[in-house]
């Protein structure tokens, strides 16, 4: 287990890769464009008891959580991801690096070369945080910092990761923010985005840094609007002067009926939990650029249910098993690096 250091520190940077191959597709003579983007791909645990960590029990042979199932849960995993092929994929739920090596040695996976940044969370589940890229990017940095709040459990904490692709560099903040059961007044979640705001503040507003994950908030919610600071005003972030503020392009996922990436099964209701904002420096014309109109949600129909829902991969109360996939769609967004 990595020890977890405060925002000012840093961790010693832990990145395993696998062989990488260059990627030729959607380049231009005069801008490369790449593909960003998060996914919590749900509880992708494998079938070995970790003693050190109780929260895996549910997820071992005794408890119908097979070596096959978790090599099924691999395969639908890769196919997903195959299917957009990031550049930069953020991802959480994972258990531990092995799942994560495992992903990326997948057949479908192989040949795109992945390189993998992670830290173990102290969170009470021993799910983890990380990120994953492939050529041209390359890992430089990568630290996780604590989000604590007094008389409650460990969460995941925020994984700050230095890349840099030909030379110029990004930054990218991977999220997993507490769970509304968990945190119903969302204060929990309100100290995440303070701990994520500061981030920025330290790297600068001006430099292209790249917020992204399962907020468990929507974009409207305090947490993400006053204490992130991401704003629906593409505009403002670029033109005021006296308060800086992050771009959350997940908002165009608002105004169509039954839209979202994840489904709140309980209501009855979308949400967009899983989002993808930006700062000033990725709306400026130097170095990395967001693509406006380029956020999108990942959801064919093979990876949703009966209603149209994510279709999950879990264990139904009658003992038996839904094959799918998660419980919530990948999205993604494009940037271009000026030549």
């Amino acid at each position: 287990m990595f020890r977890l250091l405060s925002i000012a520190a840093a961790l010693p940077l832990v990145v395993a890769c696998v062989s990488p191959s260059h990627d030729s597709a959607d380049q231009s003579p005069s801008t490369d464009a790449y593909t960003v983007g998060f996914w919590n791909v749900e509880n992708l645990f494998d079938a070995e008891d970790d003693p050190a960590n109780t929260g895996d029990d549910e997820y071992l042979p005794a408890a119908g959580w097979t070596e096959d199932r978790y090599r099924q849960k691999l395969d639908h995993i890769a196919s997903v991801i195959a299917a957009v092929s990031p550049h930069v994929l953020g991802v959480c739920e994972v258990e531990n690096r092995r799942v994560l090596e495992d992903l990326c040695a997948h057949g479908s996976l192989a040949s795109l070369g992945y390189a993998i940044a992670h830290l173990d969370s102290p969170d009470k589940r021993g799910i983890d945080l990380a990120l994953l890229c492939r050529a041209p990017f390359t890992v430089k940095s990568c630290e996780l910092h604590r989000v604590e709040k007094e008389g409650q459990r460990p969460t995941r904490g925020v994984l700050e990761v230095g890349l840099e692709a030909d030379g110029v560099p990004m930054t990218v903040l991977v999220n997993h923010w507490p769970s509304r059961g968990g945190d119903r007044d969302g204060s929990f979640r309100s100290v995440a985005g303070d701990v994520a705001r500061g981030i920025v503040d330290r790297i600068g507003h001006d430099q292209d840094v790249i917020v992204l994950g399962d907020l468990n908030d929507d974009p409207f919610d305090r947490s993400v609007r006053d204490h992130l600071g991401a704003i629906r005003s593409r505009n403002a972030v670029l033109n005021r002067r006296n308060q800086a503020a992050l771009w959350n392009a997940s908002w165009s996922l608002f105004g169509s009926p039954d839209v979202g990436t994840l489904y709140y099964n309980r209501e009855w209701r979308w949400n967009v939990f899983d989002q993808v904002i930006v700062s000033k420096g990725m709306l400026d014309e130097n170095g990395f650029t967001w693509v406006d109109g380029s956020f999108s949600v990942h959801g064919p129909d093979e990876i949703r249910d009966e209603y149209r829902r994510p279709l999950r991969y879990r264990r139904n109360r009658d003992g038996s098993w839904r094959e799918g996939y998660s419980d919530h769609f990948l999205v993604y967004g494009r940037v271009v690096l000026a030549r």
